[in-house]
């Protein structure tokens, strides 16, 4: 059929989708369902999928850019369950027994728990009926929730340094952020992009176009249900990573003493708007955001909603932001690579 079906895992969420040609409607359906209804779980595959996963956990800690984050999340979120990677370690998934996962299928794919979401040529009614005629196997038992809104730990500011044998020295420099239904939402995404989250960010014109220290420079955010996290990430060479702290120190200084300009906020506007409507145009990304905001949110923007609220945002709104997410004192740092005696140069 020339489908695709897969699965991945969140920090709050497991996901099976399938792309396919609308043509085959009915039989995507039937197969997603019998995957999610009948699955074998049998004893030598969960065997050869742990050998799979602990490959995966070799790419990740081969991969500083990714790796670092693992390092940064433990760093800022030690103490909240956020702070686990998604892979797990070696340790855990040999820990890790059939019955545990027959147990957690059992309470967590279930109706109650679980949002159906499509995007592309399809009516919602053919939808409903092809779900209604597949359906029958999923169990409708009480939906156990795990979002107890358990605060972020007050771990302060944080210092770590993995040394490894990278050429490059990798940094994080960040904090907690705001979580899903927070009015912060908008204004530290824009904030976020408008330091160092396009071409024409701040960090990016200072750190990279003028001062040529850098490669990779960027800002952002993430949001969940307890809280967030905010990420300023650089890759350089050992002698520049001073350096290039020292300029994103000075950055989030200047804006405390002067604030956002407007014609930078107007231009994270529109930069970020462009990205989510383009996003639109993937149908993969929109079947996404729909499953998203009705599991976490209970509720679905239309983009046209989303753009508003975007636009509502005024500078004052950022300074705020800078105030409350973005104190030098209270920020962590962790750092990859080869350091000399452990410092940045």
């Amino acid at each position: 059929m020339g489908a695709e079906f897969n699965a991945f895992t969140d920090k709050e969420n497991c996901c099976v989708y399938a792309n396919f040609i609308d043509t085959h409607l009915d039989s995507c359906t039937e197969l997603l369902f019998d995957i999610l209804t009948n699955p074998s779980f049998l004893t030598e595959h969960i065997k050869t999928e742990k050998k799979v996963i602990i490959e995966e956990i070799k790419m990740v800690e081969d991969n500083p850019s990714d790796n670092i984050m693992s390092y940064f999340y433990e760093a800022v979120l030690d103490g909240h369950p956020l702070s686990l990677p998604i892979l797990g370690t070696n340790n855990s998934l040999k820990m890790i027994k059939k019955s545990a996962i027959l147990d957690y299928f059992k309470e967590k794919f279930n109706i109650s728990g679980t949002v159906i979401s499509a995007a592309g040529n399809i009516k919602h009614k053919d939808l409903i009926d092809k779900i209604k005629k597949n359906i029958g196997g999923m169990e409708n038992r009480k939906y156990i929730n795990d979002f107890t809104g358990q605060e972020p730990p007050d771990n302060g500011s944080v210092k770590k340094i993995h040394s490894n044998k990278t050429s490059s020295v990798h940094m994080c420099f960040g904090g907690l952020g705001c979580r899903r239904d927070s009015e912060d939402k908008y204004p530290i995404s824009l904030f976020t992009n408008l330091f160092g989250g396009s071409m024409s960010s701040r960090l990016f014109q200072k750190i990279r176009e003028e001062e040529g220290l850098a490669y990779s420079i960027f800002s952002s955010n993430a949001q969940y249900l307890d809280t967030g996290i905010t990420i300023i990430y650089s890759a350089s060479s050992p002698k520049n990573a001073g350096r290039i702290l020292k300029l994103i120190k000075d950055e989030i200084v200047d804006i405390n003493k002067h604030g956002v300009k407007e014609v930078e906020l107007e231009r994270a506007k529109e930069n970020l708007k462009g990205n989510i409507v383009l996003d639109v145009e993937d149908i993969s990304s929109r079947m996404f955001r729909l499953g998203k905001g009705l599991l976490f949110d209970k509720k679905v923007l239309t983009i046209n909603q989303i753009l508003k609220k975007i636009d509502k945002v005024k500078q004052n709104d950022l300074n705020d932001i800078v105030d409350k997410y973005f104190k030098l004192d209270k920020m962590s740092l962790v750092v990859m690579g080869k350091l000399n005696k452990g410092r940045l140069l």
